[in-house]
This record gives C-alpha cells, structure tokens and sequence, in this order.
C-alpha cells in the first residue's frame, strides 16, 4: 500500500519557463506518522526507476501540472526539479501559485508517494527509520486550491501576527488575483480576503499607536470584527 509523506520547505527556485525547485522531503525529520527519512534512502529509487517518476497534484494521477526533470539527494532531502506544462491550465495555475508562495516568501507544501522498503522500528520512541525508500510520484499540495472556502486566514494563524506577517498575507493575496483560470467565485474570496487582512493591519497599527493607554488587545479587535 502506497505511503504519503508531507512536509512544508520553502521553495527553492522558480524561473519564467515554469522550472520549479523544491525540497520533496526532508532528512532527519520526524513526521506525523513516526517516519524519519534518513539520508541515502531515496539514491536507490532515484538511480533505478527516475524516468517513471511523476509530478502530480494532491496525489491524483489525472492532474500532472509538470514533468519530474531531475532528482537529487541535497544534506536537506530530496530535491526535485519539474518543468511545470505551461500550455496546459493546470500548468499555469500551478506555475502562478508557485510564483505568488515564492514572491511572499511563504512555504508551499509538498509530498511523495512512496513505499518503505528497508527500516529499523524504534516502538520505545514510536519512530520508524527508513533507510530505503520506493519513490512513485512528487505532489504539489496547496491548503486552499481544491476549497475556495479554505481560502480564509483563520484567526488562530494569525494569533501572534505580526504587520509583517499580515503584509506578507496580503501580497500573497494579490499575487493570486494574477491567475486567470480562477473562477470568479474564487477570485472574489481572494478579494474579500485582501479586504479583511486590510483591515486587521490597519487595526494592529492603531493599537500600537495607542499601546501606552489603551489596553486593547489584538485579539479584543478581531472580537470586534465578529471572526
């Protein structure tokens, strides 16, 4: 039975002809399930079965936004590089959320599909070392691309946000208006989006301005939005 492993790491590189560069997995990282992927465990599959390696999108072998060009080991994990299908509509929608993750300088989140062929079990500590996996496909996963209602901040994300980290947001946001394909539904979440991080910014600055006599909190203003 086929095993998927996630992990958010920031994107490593994009160009304009639609090549993407990402950490797939990381080394040395427990994950949810207990699995720790140890270095060298991903050469084996690579050397042997590179060519049948595909890039998908969530997992589904119908949605194929690029083409796996190369696959390496790095002392970070493993590191692919696809050349996303810019003629295609889902090439191009994933391109440009790539292109507006990578210009906010936020995290995309990936996974792969694979099996564990050689492991130690560590049931003391519920860990699982792999030291050999059977790699089948990459994924893109994005937290809101198959939900236009998954498109909202929630206020537990932004419960220690920052201005910058509200700016970061909202540059996300714009960036997302650039995608054509989107459905107007969508597009009009994204703006309702902008509009309400707008709002929470202009308020965090107000009540840093008046910090000294107010009491106010964060959190008090986010009450007041009824969020």
């Amino acid at each position: 039975m086929k095993e998927f492993l996630s992990t958010n790491y920031e994107i490593k590189g994009l160009d304009e002809k639609g090549v993407v560069q990402f950490i797939a997995n990381a080394f040395g990282n427990k994950d949810t399930d207990g699995d720790i992927s140890l270095p060298g465990s991903f050469a084996k599959t690579i050397k042997e079965n590179a060519s049948r390696i595909r890039h998908f999108k969530y997992h589904n072998s119908t949605l194929m936004p690029g083409v796996i060009k190369d696959l390496q080991e790095t002392d970070e994990g493993l590191l692919a590089t696809s050349q996303l299908i810019l003629g295609t509509q889902l090439g191009r929608e994933t391109y440009e959320e790539y292109k507006a993750m990578f210009e906010a300088g936020k995290q995309m989140e990936h996974s792969v599909g694979v099996n564990a062929i050689k492991y130690e079990l560590d049931n003391e500590n519920s860990v699982r070392k792999v030291s050999e996996w059977k790699l089948w496909e990459v994924s893109t996963l994005t937290a809101w691309g198959a939900n236009d209602r998954a498109l909202s901040v929630s206020v537990k994300e932004l419960k220690n946000a920052t201005r910058e980290d509200i700016e970061r947001e909202i540059i996300f946001c714009k960036g997302l208006l650039n995608i054509q394909s989107y459905s107007d539904l969508k597009l009009d979440e994204i703006e309702k989006q902008i509009n309400f991080l707008d709002k929470l910014k202009a308020g965090l600055q107000s009540e840093r301005n008046k910090a000294t006599t107010d009491s106010t909190t964060l959190e008090e203003f986010k009450r007041m939005l009824k969020l």
